[in-house]
């Protein structure tokens, strides 16, 4: 694509000098990323990394934020020789954050419309919000996931990075669904977890992640968007953290749950965010979130063309009876990398909603035996 005056009139796209160095490191991405002066011909850009120093709303007062320390590590890993990646550099920040989270919507609608994967280096959480905006606003109802240590839920008059997600729930009620990935049950309320089950939301706790972390690669897999909180990554591995704890993910685990959202045929929009910009040892927050960006980038490398890039027509269609409830359920298998999905049929004739599902899933259906999360699509959508 060419950089039109639309898009490029909210992005400076000046990189340091510090930045200029990797330029001709063959076979890592600072040599690889398209940029400005590239931006200016024809080129078919797939993903485009897009730094937004914003923390104006963050809960409980601004910090300093800086996407160029996370770009000196992203810069220094292995390039991807089946992807054009371009860097867009970093939002101009508008005059209040309300014209900011107008350029962020607009960029995500623009550039999810184009066919390109925004990659967003934050700035506080409740940039979120206008992601999932200009997301829904570019293809109507979607699924997003937000990996964090708590949910941001708290009632506010303004929007914070505490509590963007209530916002949301209530502005996108029956449209955008949510699964909370990490939280730790010591950081959340009774009343908070209350509330988000009145709106169906689905929430994996630190717990079930540790216990088996590819439970959660279905999970993913439906998500159109996903929204990581460094604060969700314990604070040994990541210091810099805008509100670290002692307790959360692994580095592994952080990075293997960006690669499950990268490889999904689904998603279309990446970002992490809480990430203050100050020296810690060798930057290992900053080389941290490089890492983590880099390891949903091999995810969409990777990618194999599953649904809903493609049909169900060279898929394996399984059908199932359920003694209680009393149903059948429709079960399609990928043979070439032994993914299933299950088609369930909603009530009032609303037709069917197809949902990803793991092989363990599938197996404990067959044993009539019904997995928690099938449990809350039953209810969701209706069986």
């Amino acid at each position: 694509m060419i950089l039109n005056s639309d898009i490029a009139q909210y992005l400076d796209t000046r990189r340091p000098d510090n930045l200029k160095q990797f330029s001709s490191l063959e076979g890592f991405l600072g040599s690889q990323l398209y940029g400005e002066v590239d931006l200016q011909k024809s080129v078919d850009v797939q993903v485009a990394i897009i730094g937004i120093d914003e923390t104006r709303n963050a809960y409980p007062m601004p910090y300093a934020a800086k996407a160029d320390n996370v770009r000196y590590w992203l810069y220094q890993l292995a390039a991807f020789s089946n992807l054009k990646i371009a860097d867009f550099g970093n939002l101009i920040l508008g005059n209040n954050v309300a014209d900011t989270y107008s350029a962020v919507s607009y960029l995500t609608e623009s550039l999810v419309k184009s066919g390109i994967i925004p990659i967003y280096i934050g700035g506080s959480h409740d940039l979120t919000r206008p992601i999932v905006e200009g997301l829904w606003k570019a293809q109507g109802k979607i699924e997003i996931g937000l990996i964090d240590s708590c949910f941001d839920i708290i009632d506010s008059a303004n929007t914070t990075s505490r509590s963007y997600l209530l916002d949301i729930l209530r502005i996108h009620t029956g449209s955008v669904q949510c699964n909370l990935i990490g939280n730790q049950i010591y950081l959340t309320s009774q009343s908070q977890s209350d509330l988000l089950d009145e709106y169906s939301i689905d929430k994996y706790r630190l717990g079930a992640v540790r216990n088996d972390i590819n439970c959660l690669e279905p999970v993913l897999r439906d998500c159109d968007f996903v929204s990581f909180d460094a604060s969700a990554v314990r604070q040994a591995d990541m210091p810099a953290a805008h509100q670290p704890s002692p307790n959360g993910l692994y580095t592994e685990e952080a990075c293997q749950l960006a690669n499950f959202a990268g490889v999904s045929d689904r998603s279309k929009a990446f970002g992490i965010f809480e990430l203050v910009s100050r020296n810690t040892p060798m930057e290992m927050s900053a080389h941290l979130t490089a890492q983590i960006i880099w390891h949903y980038i091999y995810g969409v490398s990777q990618r194999e063309n599953d649904y809903p890039a493609c049909n169900f027509d060279n898929y394996k269609k399984i059908f199932v009876k359920l003694e209680a409830p009393n149903t059948s359920l429709v079960f399609y298998q990928n043979p070439k990398n032994n993914r299933f999905w299950m088609e369930i049929s909603q009530k009032n004739n609303k037709g069917s909603v197809v949902v990803s599902c793991s092989k363990a899933d599938y197996m404990a259906l067959v044993n009539n035996e019904i997995p928690e999360r099938i449990k809350k699509a039953f209810v969701r959508y209706g069986i």
